[in-house]
């Protein structure tokens, strides 16, 4: 079993230790305190590759106290972020016009030398912060991960190893984790569809919605 196969029981089993869980909204006032767009490598999900059990799932966590669930066009999974686009970057976070270009410019031939390959979302699985589908596809998304980070050469380590997965909801305040877990374990060997990863993109996105649509920067396709 490889290493990221190996990760999801052990995320699932952490989750389930938990009293409670974590608010996890990425748009915070330090979030909407940048005056810029933020950019982010993803591969979108579309929502036609998906299956009915998406919805009931996502409707369950709706009845929830404490959860935002993410609106269909906000389904991606994110390979690196890039950080806020600042003209003159004072902070870690934020990047230059230029350096994203020359990102770009960096990123684009490894990156489109992978060849297209099939991903298969599920089961249904949650940080303390935010339920997830699970993603297995060999490995092809951390392989890319760490060809972007290594494009990237961010100043500082994350905080976590990389997971792919393509987070459904958030966790809006502290609350009990029982009623997660309850919900997220009738679909946690469900399949929800799975597609063909045919293209890596870096989008941007504006501060002033939590879920505001994708704004596509550069597209790399995979051709192998």
């Amino acid at each position: 079993m490889s290493e990221q196969e190996a990760a999801f029981p052990k995320v699932w089993e952490s989750f389930c230790s938990l009293a409670r869980v974590a608010d996890g909204r990425h748009d915070t006032p330090a979030w909407r305190s940048h005056d810029a767009v933020f950019a982010v490598c993803i591969i979108r999900v579309p929502i036609t590759a998906l299956n009915d059990d998406l919805a009931r799932c996502r409707a369950a966590l709706a009845r929830l106290p404490g959860v935002r669930v993410h609106p269909d066009h906000f389904l991606h999974i994110s390979l690196q972020e890039l950080g806020f686009v600042a003209a003159e970057p004072r902070h870690p976070d934020e990047i230059s016009p230029a350096a994203l270009e020359e990102f770009v410019t960096m990123a684009a031939s490894p990156i489109s030398e992978r060849p297209p390959f099939l991903l298969t979302l599920g089961g249904a699985n949650s940080f303390e912060d935010a339920p997830f589908l699970e993603v297995h596809d060999d490995e092809e998304a951390s392989r890319l991960h760490q060809r972007l980070f290594e494009i990237a050469a961010p100043p500082s380590s994350p905080r976590f190893p990389y997971l792919p997965h393509s987070t459904i909801a958030h966790y809006t305040e502290p609350a009990l984790a029982a009623p997660a877990i309850e919900v997220l374990s009738e679909w946690r060997d469900a399949r929800f569809g799975e597609f063909e990863v045919t293209e890596v993109e870096i989008a941007t996105m504006t501060i002033a919605e939590p879920y505001p649509p994708f704004q596509p920067f550069a597209v790399f396709p995979l051709v192998g």
